[in-house]
């Protein structure tokens, strides 16, 4: 079942597989995991709703077709799927692309203008977005951004405007416990520990660990300038709905902490 973040913006969740092995959680046992539980990284899906038209930010995996058809039907009804705009064409974001526009033939396919490699999923057939680019949904409006933090060339961000909402996609994702599942940020148990993030950048986003720290940092401070969002809905992680700049800024803690150690694992 998705949740509703705020209205007309819900959070739509695939579990992905348990990490505890391959990721030897039992073994390091870090400062959140509790020896025994499942852990996940999830991949997450958004549908906005603006009332006068709907839009599906990213797909979930293949694994999830099913799953994410019986979604967006539940959440669209009869008025259809007027947009799915996909972040890149990595498999949790775009894997369901063309089940979903054979099942919604009404939709129309936006995807990055940034890079050239836009065969996969069609995306070249798409409407392709860039900074600036924006959807008037009605009551809710979505704009498309450069992404900062990516793992590849044919990659957009989005903001919803209204809500304050940002969509990193890969950027600011991390584990969590299975009983953790669909919960937001500020309702888990005890404060949030910052090597969840450092798990997954030093895993997924390996090139942080070339990266010129002082140069990275100062562009997330411009990232929270510009953006100073309400709300951050990463696409492999729990929404966070309280402090969202606070986390942003988190992230500088996580740069430096990739800077000064090796290469922690993959995300296996």
């Amino acid at each position: 079942m998705p949740r509703e973040i705020t209205r007309g913006i819900h959070w739509i969740y695939e579990p992905g597989p348990d990490r505890t092995e391959s990721w030897d959680l039992d073994d390091r046992n870090p400062g959140w995991y509790e020896p025994g539980e499942e852990a996940y990284v999830p991949q997450c899906a958004y549908l906005v709703d603006g009332g006068e038209e709907t839009l599906l930010f990213d797909t979930l995996s293949p694994a999830s077709t099913d799953q994410i058809l019986e979604v967006v039907d539940d959440l669209v009804g009869d008025r259809g799927l007027d947009y799915l705009a996909v972040s890149h064409p990595d498999v949790p974001h775009a894997g369901n692309t063309l089940a979903i526009l054979e099942e919604h033939p009404e939709t129309t396919l936006v995807a990055p203008a940034y890079g050239n490699d836009h065969e996969l999923y069609h995306l070249d057939d798409g409407v392709h977005v860039e900074e600036g680019d924006e959807l008037d949904l009605g009551t809710r409006t979505v704009k498309f951004h450069e992404a900062i933090f990516l793992d590849s060339p044919v990659s957009v961000w989005m903001t919803e405007t209204e809500t304050g909402t940002l969509f990193p996609v890969d950027w600011m994702g991390f584990i969590h416990l299975d009983d953790e599942r669909l919960t937001f940020v500020d309702e888990l148990d005890g404060e949030f520990d910052r090597s969840r993030l450092v798990e997954f950048h030093g895993r997924v986003l390996f090139w942080y660990q070339y990266i010129d720290v002082p140069k990275t940092n100062a562009e997330i401070d411009a990232l929270i300038e510009k953006f100073d969002p309400e709300i951050v809905a990463p696409a492999h992680g729990l929404v966070i709905r309280k402090d969202a700049t606070e986390y942003m800024a988190l992230m500088k803690e996580v740069t430096r902490e990739l800077d000064s150690q090796e290469r922690i694992g993959t995300l296996g």
